[in-house]
């Protein structure tokens, strides 16, 4: 679609397109960050486990994941505000039956259809208001989409031990049915011109592949957790993961069309910004799912607190992470990310030493530490790997950059969680936990400790990783 046909409709209801695609980006940001508050909660009310209730977030993530960059594709195929407003509906449908689960499955289950819906926000929406913005104005606007974001990861937090705390955690998805339907309504009556389809055909079989090899990956690892690294089905479904991430590189690199290109990956800082970018997530991700279980079962906190205490990391994600985008533009990428990355890995070491006796301030700071080390990274490192690029090329690369970010988050919560709960296991075979509450407060304490330790290697290598760019200012290729 030309620049003309974008003046001829959608320009004039350029505010209202980026107000509704702000409000759902805001929603399914917040979707994302609102259950880890209310992870404890969940786990006591569905009577499950650790390994059982990180699902509740590792479902919505991976799904996510696995459709970002089809349905990325099938938008430029039939037309962007036509796969929102499906996103729209699909998510608060699946909010509405999160809300009336009575099981950890169900609950599981509804937040996976729910993450189809928000895969079709996130992919589309950006492309969106592009569409209904000229070029002159399309930085300016795309910043209120990260505003949206940012605000929906500092009130994810803050919103879920609120309405924990006073009303149930139901109320975490179906305050999401009145705001989809009203900004349905508004996007199917109000907003039109932005529907125009284009050439092209969805790689079904390479969203296939990678579908299946991921959710392999995944079985693997929640496989490995529960029966052991060495048993026969953690290591066929690991294997299979390998087999068919082969076949859709070999599928991609052959492809007219393919859902991926492989092609990005030949630029350096392309490469070295993606490893690092999922260096990040992996490592830092983990926080917010598995330290509530710290502060509410050891330190004693209620949901609020919780909430106001996980605050802090998300808050800091917003102040300093504009910045450090700033400040790369004057002295490149490559510093503020080596640095980034190492303070973050700083962070998750101190986070370690934390205890039953530590004080609010205490975890806090360390809280804070890590938030700023990937604050400092975030925006140089995507300035970074879209700088790497042809022009022609942008829109790819976005979907790359995103689902790298969700292949980091998936990960991270995976093998976090399955490393507590390795040393968990160890103290049941020694008896030790047996012996009453303290004992498995103090096995998920290890378990928390040793898993840290890995992110903190994680976060250490992007570091490394990330002083390997070619080009430390990042100038825009020709």
């Amino acid at each position: 679609m030309d620049y003309s046909a974008r003046k001829r409709g959608p320009r004039s209801a350029k505010w209202l397109v980026l107000a509704l695609v702000s409000i759902g980006t805001l929603m399914s940001t917040l979707d994302a960050s609102i259950v880890s508050v209310a992870m404890p909660t969940l786990t006591a009310a569905f009577h499950t486990t650790v390994s059982t209730s990180q699902w509740f977030v590792l479902a919505y993530t991976s799904v996510v994941t696995v459709l970002l960059l089809a349905f990325g594709k099938l938008g430029d195929i039939v037309g962007r505000r036509r796969l929102y407003l499906c996103g729209i509906l699909a998510f608060t449908a699946g909010s509405l039956v999160c809300g009336f689960s009575v099981s950890a499955l169900m609950l599981i289950l509804a937040r996976g259809f729910q993450a189809v819906g928000a895969s079709m926000i996130m992919s589309s929406g950006p492309a969106l208001v592009t569409d209904a913005f000229p070029p002159e104005e399309r930085g300016k606007s795309l910043g209120f989409i990260g505003s949206a974001v940012a605000l929906g990861l500092l009130a994810g937090p803050l919103a879920g031990g609120v309405i924990i705390q006073y009303l149930s955690w139901h109320w975490m998805f179906f305050i999401n049915v009145p705001i989809g339907l009203v900004l349905a309504a508004i996007l199917a009556t109000r907003v039109r011109g932005l529907d125009e389809s284009r050439d092209g055909r969805l790689d079904i079989a390479g969203a296939g592949l990678m579908a299946i090899a991921l959710a392999a990956l995944l079985a693997g690892l929640m496989r490995g957790q529960d029966s052991g690294w060495l048993s026969h089905t953690a290591i066929a479904l690991l294997v299979t993961a390998l087999a068919f991430g082969a076949a859709f590189i070999v599928l991609e690199r052959r492809a007219s069309d393919p859902v991926l290109r492989l092609s990005l990956f030949r630029h350096r800082d392309f490469a070295v910004g993606a490893i690092s970018g999922w260096a990040n997530y992996a490592a830092t991700f983990p926080i917010p799912v598995f330290v509530p279980f710290y502060l509410q079962n050891i330190l004693g906190y209620d949901p609020r607190r919780v909430g106001l205490v996980l605050a802090f990391g998300p808050l800091t994600l917003a102040l300093v992470a504009p910045l450090a985008g700033s400040l790369s533009d004057r002295i490149g990428p490559r510093l503020l990310t080596f640095v980034g990355l190492s303070i973050a890995s700083a962070g998750l070491l101190s986070l370690r030493t934390l205890d039953p006796g530590s004080s609010m301030v205490g975890v806090v700071w360390r809280l804070v530490l890590a938030s700023l080390g990937s604050a400092i990274f975030v925006s140089p490192n995507s300035s970074s790997v879209m700088g790497s690029v042809a022009r022609e090329e942008l829109g790819v690369a976005a979907g790359v950059v995103a689902l790298v970010r969700n292949l980091g988050m998936v990960c991270g919560i995976a093998l976090a969680g399955s490393i507590i709960t390795t040393v968990e296991r160890g103290f049941t075979a020694t008896g030790e936990i047996g012996r009453g509450a303290a004992f498995r407060q103090l096995a998920f304490l290890e378990g928390l400790r040793a898993a840290l330790l890995v992110c903190a290697a994680i976060a250490l290598a992007g570091a490394l990783v990330s002083a390997l760019r070619v080009r430390p200012y990042g100038a825009d290729r020709a």
